[in-house]
């Protein structure tokens, strides 16, 4: 099988999936499908971008399938707030809502998602008829509501997730030793997604029918516009049509012959590729070339580490590192600390320690450090080089406008030398894309740490409430807040160790 690389940011368009092989199913987004098995089921694509949150918001606030990680048997004594917010079934608490109960909801979500609109409102036609002659009114009357927002909903032009109502179009552009691969998915003539990928020089014929077969795994266009024909055209239609139970057309014409929104997006496809995150080997070996001109360093900085921090009133900060190794963000090497009794300056030197006392050995030793801030984080993180030895290594600050956090005013060195941010620099831009992304991930996870967490606990037959900052799939129920080990680093994967507070938090 050819292999193409995703891009960085968007491996895919963003689908639905039901977790299967779990006892209580969860309804949760991806980009990253896994390969299909009946532990799972996927429902998209979903376009534009913003249509999986509208959906899963509806489907959670009439459904209420659980969100938490949480191994749910049934056992515990009483719901979190969720429960009470009418954000969950509560299956946790099996006198609430039982397995059966919730398996119900389970399969309505999957008729709807799956286009069994008629199957899924006899559901719901039934369930209120049971509820109306055991007397249940009012329950009866919130499902007859169900039914009138699903129906209004799947009857809603604006709210098609059908798949095979889109056209996608692929164009290839040549450019030294690679291929780009641009791909635009239309409705109704209209550009609702796009996605761009860069492999190998080869032939046309060579990467058309690797890509088709690698890249839709999960759902199929009516049509695919190709820009050349190839031998197993026609028997990828047949395949394609056979796996998703319609029909797939790959139209394979020269320019002047085909509709126009189509003419038109293989046109103005090599454009999609001037972003400034997008670039060529040759452009990330000119990037950091810049980046060591710009800040006087005496070899290319392959390795730049980036710091940021995150807090809320300055308390419970949160620092985190991202890594770009030769001009490429690493994404599984980021890491996150959390601090207390700490200043934000003091948390960003704090974090810088922590990851400097793990360095396994020289090799991994950043050629560059950048922190988000001016002097006083430069001159606390410097403080910490010179304890391991490390005068020689670089640090930068970028300092933002005032009232502008997602900007970047300027850069400054250890030497207080201010270098103006320049729009039109790839390394300037390169550099605030690294800053983004420490900033993005130190916030993502000091939102997501940070939630007040129902812990129960039986005491003498009545249960005993604790709250804690915890993410809730990662609380121990039935536990006391002792039990929860202080936090040391998490990476962006999940594998996060809680740390608890010291007293519980009021409400």
């Amino acid at each position: 099988m050819f292999l193409f690389k995703f891009p960085m940011e968007n491996p895919n368009y963003p689908f639905l999936k039901l977790t299967l092989d779990e006892k209580f199913p969860r309804l949760l987004i991806t980009r990253r499908p896994e390969n299909k098995s009946p532990e799972q089921n996927i429902y998209g694509a979903f376009l534009p971008n913003g249509m999986v949150r509208r959906w899963l918001d509806l489907l959670q606030k009439k459904f209420r399938l659980h969100p938490c990680e949480l191994d749910i048997k049934g056992d515990f004594d009483a719901p979190c707030p969720e429960y009470f917010l009418h954000r969950c079934l509560a299956p946790c608490v099996e006198k609430i809502c039982d397995r059966a109960t919730y398996l119900e909801a389970v399969e309505i979500v999957h008729l709807i998602l799956s286009g069994q609109n008629e199957a899924a409102l006899k559901k719901i036609d039934r369930k209120i008829e049971l509820l109306a002659e055991d007397l249940e009114f009012e329950r009866a009357a919130e499902w007859r509501d169900v039914r009138l927002t699903i129906e209004e909903t799947t009857n809603n032009a604006k709210w098609q997730i059908d798949a095979s109502a889109m056209n996608d179009v692929i164009t290839l552009i040549e450019e030294n030793n690679f291929t780009r691969i641009n791909l635009t998915t239309l409705r109704r003539g209209k550009v609702v997604g796009k996605l761009d990928f860069q492999v190998e020089k080869k032939l046309p014929e060579q990467i058309l029918p690797d890509f088709i077969n690698g890249f839709y795994q999960f759902y199929a266009p009516k049509q695919i516009f190709v820009p050349s024909d190839f031998p197993q055209r026609k028997s990828l239609e047949e395949k394609l049509t056979l796996d998703f139970g319609h029909r797939v057309k790959i139209v394979a014409q020269m320019l002047e012959k085909l509709p126009p929104s189509v003419f038109k997006t293989h046109k103005l496809a090599p454009h999609s590729f001037k972003h400034k995150n997008y670039q060529t080997p040759v452009e990330i070996s000119a990037t950091i070339e810049e980046i060591k001109t710009l800040f006087n360093l005496k070899k290319i900085p392959r390795r730049i580490e980036c710091f940021d921090v995150a807090h809320l009133a300055g308390k419970e900060i949160v620092a985190a590192r991202v890594v770009a190794i030769d001009g490429v963000l690493q994404r599984e090497d980021s890491l996150v600390w959390e601090f207390e009794n700490l200043s934000e300056t003091d948390a960003l030197a704090a974090a810088v320690h922590e990851r400097l006392r793990l360095l396994p050995s020289k090799k991994e030793t950043p050629d560059l450090l950048m922190v988000d801030g001016a002097k006083p984080q430069i001159n606390a993180v410097k403080k910490i080089l010179e304890e391991f030895n490390l005068k020689n290594l670089i640090v930068i600050g970028a300092v933002k406008p005032l009232r502008a956090h997602n900007q970047i005013s300027h850069f400054l060195t250890m030497k207080n030398t201010r270098l103006e941010f320049d729009k039109r620099s790839r390394a300037m831009n390169f550099l605030q894309t690294l800053r983004d992304a420490s900033h993005n991930l130190a916030n993502e996870t000091h939102r997501r740490l940070h939630s007040l967490v129902q812990i129960f606990k039986n005491n003498d037959n009545a249960p005993r409430v604790q709250y804690l900052l915890v993410p809730t799939r990662f609380a121990e129920r039935g536990g006391n807040a002792e039990d929860l080990s202080p936090i040391r680093s998490m990476t962006q994967a999940g594998e996060v160790i809680l740390k608890t507070k010291s007293k519980p938090e009021k409400i």
